[in-house]
């Protein structure tokens, strides 16, 4: 076997993925909510709360294990993979693997945030609320170059799927993927432009900066993610159909690489929103809030 850059680029990969993935951002979380329950305690601020403290603390306890446990797995994977100098193709193969199983804390973690964002909005609301009535429109929230860029990304993604269909039937499989995502993610965009520019209140009591941050966000989310999601799917049915040729090693790299970064991303957003969020109107007792 070579040991080559390639060799040493999956290796280092791997390494900042068993880190990333299931030690380092899985803390990083639980202090988060060691610090929320430091600043912001239930007895203060019972509105944060939609489900007992104790069910979320069994639940981060349960959690925990489950990614430590994937880790050491991972690492040991890795371990090995170094130990008996494996090529950098098997050796990315195995860091796939890994990466599919270090995701699988979040999966079983779903239905959990499913239910607390439920039980978030089914709080009765403020007994007293103003609310100031205004038109909203997308390009308050996205400017309208990503907006284009996101629906020809999606559009990039249907063209791709359907000249790998007929250049090679063999990719009918990937091309069928790609087209029922990248439609449905372009009507989703066209529904948002030709609808009402505004998604409904994670919760009752969130102030309106808040309120525009997170609406903000679930539109950049949108589009912009939608066209780097676009991009992608093009360039994976066009290999698909033997149009250009990607290096499966480079593919599976890069797919570790973002993913890393959108969990970085995830929780400094939560340390963003410890520090600028308005946690007053959580409060037993608050005054009037503004609905937008």
């Amino acid at each position: 076997m070579t040991i080559d850059f390639t060799w040493f680029l999956i290796a280092a990969v791997f390494g900042s993925q068993v880190i990333v993935l299931s030690f380092l951002t899985p803390l990083r979380r639980r202090r988060n909510f060691a610090r929320l329950l430091t600043h912001y305690p239930p007895e203060e601020y019972p509105r944060l709360y939609p489900v007992p403290k104790e069910q979320m603390q069994r639940r981060l306890s349960r959690v925990m294990p489950l990614h430590y446990a994937v880790g050491a797995i991972a690492a040991l994977t890795l371990v090995i993979g170094l130990k008996h100098q494996v090529g950098s193709l098997e050796l990315s193969r195995r860091l796939l693997c890994c990466l599919m199983a270090q995701m699988l804390p979040a999966y079983l973690n779903t239905p959990w945030m499913i239910k607390v964002a439920r039980q978030f909005r089914a709080m009765p609301p403020p007994a007293v609320r103003s609310a100031q009535l205004r038109p909203w429109r997308i390009c308050d929230f996205v400017s309208p170059l990503w907006i284009g860029i996101g629906l020809g990304a999606q559009l990039l993604a249907l063209g791709s799927a359907v000249i790998a269909y007929l250049h090679r039937s063999q990719a009918l499989l990937v091309a069928a993927f790609c087209t029922i995502l990248s439609s449905a993610l372009l009507l989703r965009m066209l529904w948002r432009l030709l609808g009402r520019a505004a998604f409904p209140r994670s919760d009752p009591y969130m102030s309106a900066p808040d309120l525009f941050r997170a609406r903000q966000l679930r539109f950049r989310l949108l589009f912009q993610g939608g066209a780097a999601l676009g991009v992608y799917l093009a360039f994976v049915v066009l290999n698909q159909a033997q149009l250009v040729h990607l290096d499966f090693r480079y593919v599976i790299a890069a797919v570790s690489v973002a993913v890393q970064l959108i969990w970085f991303a995830s929780v400094a957003a939560q340390g963003r929103a410890l520090a600028t969020r308005d946690f007053s109107v959580y409060r037993a007792e608050t005054g009037p809030q503004v609905v937008r």
